[in-house]
């Protein structure tokens, strides 16, 4: 895939015409796809669009410096905007349909919210334009549908690389490529038992980020306290799921503590002293131990996929090149012990752009879901805030279970107060919250499932 990506893109910065990007969202992980932008001579940041000023700036200053961020000029409607990005002028805008109906290529959606991310991937593929999808929470909810608005709009609708489910799908290709079976495929974590209940007011200093840092990259409290209360990861690896085939072996996945080396030990089958039910399963290596302690080569910003082979020339070679192996070779981790978030987002930028094809994109029918488990005891009429917030976290389930429970997909979780009562740990059904009827994620999730009705 590089070869031919670096051609094209050589090929479009020569043509003087370089792909024009709108950037929905510009917080830590927006602001680093236009710095990676500015030194990619095919790629271009043409508008930018966030509720605060500050951080449309700040991108803008990522891409271009101060004297992008000095020329950049506020805009409120769509004419403005649009005139702005013909003149190659640096425009920023708080309206998302001003940004995505501007005369660009791509829009890559990078809110961390799902019913805002809703109104841009639907804006974006009704203008025709492809898209870029940063935000898994919108995903896990709506992403068979969009994918299909998407091919019959002729656009791409893409996750994005860089991020865990889309590089560890590259993995998955490798494995497949080669003939490999995929026992399980997944991310490291780093969770703590206290992390579970964490509420965002502790998220940085669970971290350790200094004031500075969190000030400086405009970090947001809710979406750190996502990655460290769990809910991130189970997005994650749903969308890997979905994208993949692979499901989860049990609601939540393992998530046992596990070292590179431990890998193809703990992700194997039962009969072979792993932990498994079966073979072809999202997981999670937790590279914190039992006693609270860092393991020996935890994974914790990797990822990685388990494979096994019956040829014994195989069982024997894997291991000699380098992979860990276990149960005599027949089990093999291939994995790569980072992600890079917003660096590698241009790659997918330019893979739907030039080569119309995407990095990853879900499959017609989803096989997991993700679902909202109270935090903690909620009365009635509290408000669910969503994935990193105070009342719920997110926990992958099987689709035809979280459908048989009529379990609330996490995705709509967001401002929505309960009917009833909910202990600590019960999932929330459909039947336990009121959902707003003037939200378009909820009604294109009902469009979505009218579909996977019509073809069971």
């Amino acid at each position: 895939m590089y070869p031919q990506l670096v051609e094209a893109l050589q090929e479009r910065a020569a043509s003087g015409r370089p792909v024009r990007v709108a950037l929905i969202g510009a917080g830590r992980f927006g602001t680093t796809v236009a710095a990676q932008m500015s030194q990619m001579p095919a790629l271009r940041l043409s508008v930018v669009c966030d509720l605060r000023e500050t951080n449309a700036l700040g991108a803008w200053e990522a891409f271009g410096g101060v004297a992008a961020r000095d020329r950049a000029i506020a805009a409120m409607s769509a004419e403005q905007v649009a005139t702005a990005v013909e003149e190659g002028r640096p425009v920023y805008t708080q309206e998302i349909s001003a940004a995505v109906s501007a005369p660009v290529d791509v829009v890559v959606e990078a809110t961390g919210l799902p019913e805002t991310a809703a109104r841009t991937a639907l804006g974006a593929i009704q203008a025709r334009h492809h898209l870029v999808m940063v935000t898994v929470e919108a995903d896990v909810l709506i992403g068979p549908l969009l994918r299909r608005k998407a091919e019959e709009a002729g656009v791409i609708y893409t996750l994005t690389d860089g991020d865990q489910p889309a590089v560890t799908k590259r993995l998955c290709d490798w494995a497949q490529a080669l003939g490999y079976e995929i026992v399980a495929a997944g991310r490291g974590t780093r969770f703590y038992p206290s992390d579970a209940v964490g509420v965002p007011e502790e998220a940085f200093a669970r971290y350790g980020y200094s004031e500075d840092l969190v000030t400086r990259r405009r970090f947001n409290a809710q979406m750190y306290n996502s990655f460290r209360d769990g809910s991130k990861a189970q997005i994650e690896m749903c969308a890997l799921a979905n994208v993949t085939g692979l499901v989860p072996d049990c609601r939540g996945m393992h998530e046992p503590s596990a070292g590179i080396d431990d890998l193809p030990r703990r992700f194997a089958l039962k009969g072979d002293g792993g932990l498994l039910e079966q073979s072809g399963v999202v997981e999670l290596a937790n590279c914190v131990g039992p006693d609270g302690q860092d393991i020996a080569n935890g994974i914790a910003s990797g990822v990685f996929v388990v494979l096994r082979t019956k040829n014994p020339i195989l069982q024997e070679d894997l291991p000699f090149y380098g992979l860990p192996g276990a149960v005599n070779g027949k089990y093999a981790a291939f994995y790569r012990p980072f992600h890079l978030c917003g660096i590698e987002t241009p790659l997918s930028i330019a893979e739907a752009a030039l080569l119309c094809r995407a990095t990853a994109a879900p499959l017609a029918k989803p096989v997991a879901e993700v679902v909202a488990v109270a935090k903690r005891d909620l009365r009635a009429g509290d408000v669910l805030d969503g994935s990193g917030g105070k009342n719920v976290r997110a926990v992958i389930e099987r689709t035809e279970v979280a459908r048989a429970e009529r379990l609330l997909p996490e995705g709509l979780a967001y401002r929505v107060p309960l009917r009833r009562d909910v202990v600590q740990g019960e999932p929330i059904t459909w039947d336990m919250v009121e959902l707003s009827e003037s939200s378009l994620a909820l009604r294109l999730r009902r469009e979505q499932d009218a579909l996977w009705a019509s073809q069971t």
